[in-house]
């Protein structure tokens, strides 16, 4: 029994080492909507950008999760379902121009299969859409009771104008081996657009690390201060936005937000951004809760949902919408702007 449990291990092991995602520095996208790419005119000035992290459709109000100090794996089939039509309900009524999702699953056992990137290609057949891997793994083997099993999940970038070029970025952190192998390898999804003036604009979609286990989510600010430095060389403008997993440098968390040992945001570097942008987010809403337990009034926010802009962009508003986690543990963030130069 111990030789055939050893086997059995080794060859998962195996398996996974067979199997282990591992994207280059830089992977073009393609546009997955199967539209034409319209090379005519370029992104007006005025324009807003959603940006949401969905949970995978599986992190609505009703849950807790094993890793931030809760007991669920997964909700029903059912309630992820309908969580996935109030977030595409909801895009659809904000009707921005550029959406920036993060954890969108595409066929992976906690979402029953579903695959939300067609969800959403058949929902806004009026958008480009683009999907960055940043978990792909055959087989997640926790928690032991209950593993979580086959992941692939992503960041998305969907718009209305059509960029001439997209991008999966992978950033320089990494967990150890052999937990790479089944944990998140995060990216940037960095798309650009050509302006009426001709030149560029960059629009980025980011999910930085949570569960920090060293100085990869330092390593992460870095990797984008560089990139701003590059391109504010180039007088190139640019917006990054996405769940960052660490709190504005500007922000006050609440002791409660530090208290938990599961799970506890950061405050963002932003001294290795600031020369080159600012951090913009709504003051007054907070956009993730502790998923320790489900979401009551009670329940432990914070911010973590924001954008980082370069000098270039007038900001009009910056709102984060007040959703109640409904659909997502993560509140969604509009941006609105008028002018690029």
């Amino acid at each position: 029994m111990t030789a055939a449990l050893a086997a059995a291990f080794i060859l998962f092991i195996a398996v996974a080492a067979l199997t282990d995602y591992r994207p280059e520095a830089r992977v073009p996208l393609e546009d997955l909507s199967g539209m034409q790419a319209d090379s005519s005119g370029g992104m007006p000035d005025s324009l807003s950008i959603l940006c949401w992290n969905i949970g995978y459709g599986g992190l609505g109000d009703d849950m807790d999760f094993f890793y931030d100090g809760g007991t669920q794996v997964r909700t029903s089939r059912e309630r992820t379902l309908a969580n996935l039509d109030g977030i595409i309900s909801e895009i659809r009524h904000q009707n921005a121009d550029i959406v920036l999702l993060q954890e969108v699953d595409e066929c992976s056992r906690r979402t029953y299969r579903i695959n939300e990137v067609e969800m959403l290609r058949k929902a806004f057949p009026e958008y480009h859409i683009y999907l960055a891997y940043n978990y792909k793994s055959f087989f997640v083997p926790i928690p032991f009771k209950a593993p979580m099993g086959k992941v692939a999940s992503g960041v998305v970038l969907m718009s209305r104008i059509a960029p001439t070029e997209v991008s999966r970025m992978q950033y320089p952190s990494r967990f150890p081996w052999p937990v790479s192998m089944f944990n998140l390898k995060r990216c940037l999804l960095s798309a650009s657009f050509r302006l009426a003036d001709g030149s560029t604009l960059i629009i980025g979609n980011t999910h930085n690390t949570a569960y920090d286990t060293g100085d990869m989510r330092s390593v992460e600010t870095e990797f984008l201060g560089e990139l701003a430095a590059g391109l504010h060389s180039d007088s190139t403008d640019f917006i990054i936005g996405g769940d960052w997993n660490q709190y504005p440098a500007s922000y006050n968390p609440s002791e409660r937000e530090n208290s938990n040992p599961h799970f506890s945001t950061v405050r963002l570097e932003e001294e290795k951004l600031l020369p080159y942008g600012r951090i913009i987010f709504d003051r007054d809403v907070r956009t993730l809760r502790h998923l320790d337990k489900p979401y009551s009034p009670e329940s432990v926010l914070t911010v973590t949902d924001y954008f980082y802009v370069s000098p270039g962009i007038r900001i009009d508003t910056v709102r984060a919408l007040d959703l109640k986690f409904k659909y997502s543990d993560h509140q969604p963030v509009l941006l609105e702007i008028s002018e690029i130069h």
